[in-house]
């Protein structure tokens, strides 16, 4: 059979053939129920890319999102790729472990269950919610305060841009910047209220919402997200327990903004020196490629409004294909979803959709290639779990998809009230 080779250019794949790629489902052939599975699906990973991953609840998008992730981790070139996952709900700790429950389902695929070895990041503040509750992970992580601009601040507290509370922040974050650089932390931040010419409540409003930061329990004396970049590292940045606090949307974006900024200038310093390696006829690679992969992917970079991670995640879908970063925004939403982002996806996964603005809003991206609208396409499909359409701007193409079974356990099914 010949090989469907997804995000990859006619040259790259004459050059490097399936080197980099892994199977991710296979080619449908037919419409509605007559369909069948015909040529296997692979799924570039070697070169930057933003991709879409779509569906109404319960068509399959996180669990698509998850074999996305195993084949990241799978390939042949695995140790040249960082792969974080950003997991809002707190169901991806289960690809620690092997899926036993579609044994049947796997062999029919040549495939068996098999765990893998993801690192489960938590705040380090939030270690007792974890414990008490017996939820697992494997390590914590912090931020440096300092870090965060006053404008990310202004939002993660929900403060509009022209109050009072919102200037005072921003004196204070430059004052800070240029008397302490990046070594301030909250402390300092609250003492040096005390020095500005403001009204008392204004200033006792934002020492109140700095002592709920403290409360967020990410912020340290030391940043240490580094190690959740580490080369053939899966990382599963665990932010569920802030979906508990009021606001929690804006600290997990927070998070987002604060892991993107970083790792985006950490390739670009590494692009620099990896573009000199290669003009003096070196091969050496450094700082892995880096895969970032966001469920509910449309609270973070919404349509209307900003986050915190607003910013930082535009960066990235707009200058990452030279650093070499690859994003995936994962949301049964598409409609929500800020639609620079979404036109600059050139890889679309789309499970059924049955909202009509949620079509509208990936019709209006669809290119001069497809012969008919994606109402077409998503009819078209049978249904059944795990199907999709394709959308593949690299080579053109448009392809109806059966998504192979997860190798490793998914926690995100549907519970049910039966035995």
């Amino acid at each position: 059979m010949p090989n469907i080779v997804v995000g990859r250019s006619e040259d790259d794949k004459e050059e490097h053939g399936l080197e980099g790629t892994g199977v991710i489902g296979k080619h449908l052939v037919g419409e509605d129920e007559e369909a069948h599975t015909a040529n296997p699906l692979h799924f570039d990973v070697a070169k930057p890319h933003v991709v879409g991953v779509f569906g109404k609840r319960g068509t399959g998008k996180s669990y698509s999102m998850g074999t996305l992730v195993e084949e990241c981790q799978q390939s042949d070139i695995s140790e040249n790729i960082s792969t974080i996952m950003i997991d809002p709900m707190g169901i991806f700790w289960s690809m620690k472990r092997p899926n036993e429950r579609d044994v049947s389902m796997l062999d029919k695929w040549d495939m068996k269950p098999e765990a893998f070895d993801a690192h489960v990041y938590i705040p380090k503040g939030k270690t007792r919610d974890f414990d008490e509750k017996e939820m697992p992970y494997d390590d914590t992580f912090t931020l440096n305060p300092a870090q965060l601009t006053s404008e990310e601040w202004r939002m993660a507290f929900g403060l509009d841009s022209n109050t009072e509370t919102s200037i005072l922040l921003e004196r204070m974050c430059e004052d800070l910047k240029d008397e302490f650089g990046d070594e301030y932390r909250i402390k300092h931040m609250k003492k040096a209220l005390e020095k500005y010419e403001f009204p008392e409540k204004t200033k006792r409003g934002l020492e109140n919402r700095l002592r709920n930061a403290e409360d967020w329990g990410v912020f340290g004396e030391e940043s240490s997200i580094d190690k959740l970049t580490e080369a053939g590292e899966l990382s599963i940045v665990d932010v569920s327990v802030f979906g508990q606090l009021s606001g929690g949307t804006r600290v997990q974006a927070l998070v987002v903004a604060i892991l993107a900024k970083r790792i985006l200038r950490r390739r670009m310093a590494a692009r620099r020196l990896e573009e000199l390696d290669e003009m003096q006829g070196l091969d050496r690679a450094d700082e892995p490629i880096q895969w970032m992969l966001i469920d509910e992917a449309h609270e973070y970079l919404p349509a209307e409004g900003e986050t915190p991670a607003t910013n930082p995640l535009l960066r990235w879908v707009k200058i990452g294909r030279e650093p070499g970063v690859s994003l995936v925004l994962c949301t049964q939403q598409p409609a929500k979803l800020h639609p620079n982002a979404l036109s600059q996806m050139d890889l679309l996964l789309a499970h059924r959709l049955t909202a009509q603005q949620d079509i509208d809003a990936l019709q209006e991206i669809m290119q001069t290639y497809m012969r008919y609208d994606l109402r077409h396409y998503i009819d078209a499909l049978p249904d059944r779990p795990g199907t999709a359409m394709i959308m593949d701007d690299n080579s053109e193409r448009a392809y109806p998809a059966q998504m192979r079974p997860r190798k490793s356990w998914h926690a995100g099914g549907t519970p049910d009230a039966f035995d």
